[in-house]
């Protein structure tokens, strides 16, 4: 279990400076991995008749793959000074829990 700071101290873009931030737990799924370059490459081999090379061949089962068992975690920043917003993507971790500090 990783706990991370309810608030923490980090660069803002937008100010320029270090500044106090607000930190939540992003819902799953808001990744782009559908926008990827190999995602639009397939999409556009698998377009037409025809022989589709690489992409005509089955899928590989999900019983072969390796399973991950953490998940990736986004955080939502959210500057106290200015209201700035963004997702810092934190590394791999089973479960995440936001505390509150004094």
């Amino acid at each position: 279990m990783v706990k991370i700071p309810a608030k923490m101290n980090t660069h803002c873009r937008k100010c320029g400076k270090h500044t106090s931030m607000t930190v939540r737990h992003e819902k799953g799924g808001r990744r782009g991995s559908g926008l990827v370059k190999g995602t639009r490459r397939a999409n556009r081999h698998k377009k037409g008749s025809g022989n589709k090379g690489k992409y005509s061949k089955k899928a590989i089962s999900q019983s072969k793959m390796a399973s991950k068992t953490s998940q990736k975690v986004d955080l939502r920043l959210t500057c106290d000074v200015c209201k700035s917003t963004w997702v810092r993507t934190y590394p791999r971790s089973r479960s995440v829990e936001i505390v509150k500090t004094g």
